[in-house]
């Protein structure tokens, strides 16, 4: 596994079903980042570590990694707020 990230961590990932942003509760997955489980010392974020290698095998999600609870990360505004990708006069910037 590659090296974690610093401390405070949360665990992402996508749904299997329909690709929607989901973090990682004590409960189970969640799609409010403000449920999710946060880790905020060693024991917490082996925690975390473990839960990740138990979602790679359970397949429930797909691709979860870590990331810092505290940080406003470029890549997760984008996951959230869906494809950048635009289509059709959209795409060519043309009005509607």
């Amino acid at each position: 596994m590659a090296k974690r990230p610093p401390l405070p961590l949360i665990l992402t990932a996508n749904a299997l079903l329909d690709g929607d942003v989901v973090y990682f509760t004590r409960t189970g997955w969640s799609r409010d980042r403000a449920a999710a489980f946060v880790a905020t010392d060693e024991a917490g974020g082996e925690a975390l570590e473990a839960s990740l290698e138990e979602a790679i095998q359970d397949g429930e999600v797909v691709e979860p990694y870590l990331i810092e609870a505290g940080q406003d990360h470029y890549r997760e505004r984008i996951r959230l707020g869906g494809p950048t990708i635009r289509y059709g006069a959209e795409a060519l910037n043309v009005p509607l």
